[in-house]
């Protein structure tokens, strides 16, 4: 990985709860980057809080990801408010 990337941006998304923090880093983190030359991102996540923490060769290498990672936690919220804690009743 590369370690001497001179820009760097971290980011810290509040949920209602600890398990919905879990969730959005689980869901993002198998993402891969595909130009681990040009950019590193890395996923964490403490109480009810989501940590992004992204490092890039450029400002503008970091603002497309962080464009595209608020884009992802906006599905996940939406799918968590759609689905999160109802009961499967299709299958019951």
């Amino acid at each position: 990985m590369a370690t001497s990337l001179p820009y760097t941006l971290n980011l810290s998304i509040p949920f209602e709860s600890a398990r919905q923090a879990e969730i959005a880093c689980k869901t993002l983190s198998p993402d891969p980057i595909l130009k681990v030359n040009e950019l590193n991102v890395k996923y964490s996540h403490d109480s009810n809080t989501l940590t992004c923490a992204f490092s890039g060769v450029s400002d503008r290498v970091i603002r497309v990801a962080v464009s595209n990672v608020i884009d992802n936690i906006k599905t996940i919220i939406e799918c968590m408010d759609e689905f999160d804690g109802k009961e499967d009743e299709l299958f019951q």
